[in-house]
């Protein structure tokens, strides 16, 4: 999932660390870094921010993914769990891309993404 995420958006040489996990440990670093204390479904943390952006830029950053609520929403979206991760990994990754969905314009373009990414990715 990731590997093909990287291939569709043409990132031939690109490290991600992706870490599942269970909600509170998710909940810890929401609260940390984003201030929200509640668990959420995926978290990004580019390489590309911070006083150093370009040390090696290869070096894309870390997905971290809560496979309790991924589990949750799997069953509310009615789709395997296998499905929802995929949609978290591309997510995730999307975001270490620069993509964002906090204006509306931004969500329509990263949700479209996403589903491009899944089509090639394929069935789950």
């Amino acid at each position: 999932m990731a590997r093909k995420t990287l291939e569709v958006e043409s990132y031939k040489e690109a490290q991600v660390s992706i870490l599942f996990c269970e909600d509170a440990y998710i909940k810890r670093l929401n609260r940390k870094y984003r201030g929200v204390d509640a668990p959420t479904d995926v978290l990004a943390f580019s390489m590309h921010e911070g006083r150093f952006p370009k040390v090696h830029p290869e070096i894309l950053g870390d997905v971290v993914i809560s496979l309790e609520t991924a589990s949750r929403q799997a069953k509310r979206y009615k789709h395997s769990l296998d499905k929802e991760i995929a949609l978290l990994v591309v997510h995730g990754i999307l975001h270490l891309l620069d993509y964002d969905h906090l204006k509306k314009k931004d969500k329509e373009k990263m949700r479209k993404r996403e589903k491009q990414i899944l089509a090639v990715i394929g069935d789950l």
